[in-house]
């Protein structure tokens, strides 16, 4: 099985597919595959300085989409004789007292597949999409690509333009040229947008980053 494989079964699922070996095996796993959907536009262009209903229905719906998708690749992985372990579009499992972790990072998956990067917003920044994506994880033993993980060092974590728009809209203060605070920011969305998913979405650093726009 190839990833070009994995694409055609994934063709009106997701926006796009990437796969990589990784550097070190996760749950006896050796191969990952990152699953993408693209956000609507006109549903991001809604949110002005805080997020809508709209988007907050788009956000859990995609999130739904790439979860049902990662199922449907894993038992398609399954049948052909692999096995597989998916990680959830939106999940925080709190281990080790970090309330902001998951399972496994779908922004760093999304880099090994070589989809993109991430910004100085913490944001992944897809190659062609920008910041305006969820994105999904599936672990697998099946040898979809030859292509090696991409490791990023230091410096790529920060590899946007950091033209400062998300640090200027940033209403809970927590994107700074030192980088990122997810504290600051689910406390301020949990308290500000208590009446929208009940503060669990803001949106506004994606709206505006520049890496979308250029």
């Amino acid at each position: 099985m190839t990833l070009n494989d994995i694409k055609r079964f994934l063709d009106c699922r997701v926006s796009d597919v990437g796969a990589a070996k990784l550097p070190e095996p996760f749950m006896g796993l050796g191969y990952v595959i990152s699953l993408c959907i693209k956000l609507s536009d006109p549903v991001v262009e809604t949110i002005t300085d805080r997020p809508t209903h709209a988007y907050f229905h788009h956000y859990r719906s995609v999130n739904r989409a790439l979860d049902d998708a990662s199922h449907a690749l894993g038992l398609y992985l399954q049948k052909n004789g692999y096995d597989f372990y998916p990680v959830a579009a939106s999940q925080s499992v709190n281990t080790d007292g970090n309330p902001f972790k998951g399972d496994y990072s779908h922004k760093q998956t999304a880099v090994y597949c070589g989809l993109g990067f991430v910004g100085l917003n913490n944001l992944f920044i897809h190659n062609k999409f920008g910041p305006r994506v969820r994105l999904a994880t599936v672990f697998t033993d099946c040898p979809v690509t030859d292509n090696q993980a991409h490791v990023m060092d230091k410096n790529e974590y920060t590899a946007c333009s950091q033209c400062g728009r998300c640090i200027k809209a940033c209403p809970a203060q927590a994107i700074t040229p030192n980088g990122f605070d997810p504290k600051a920011c689910s406390d301020y969305m949990k308290k500000a947008f208590q009446l929208i998913g009940r503060g669990s979405v803001c949106g506004i650093c994606m709206k505006v980053c520049s890496e979308y726009h250029k």
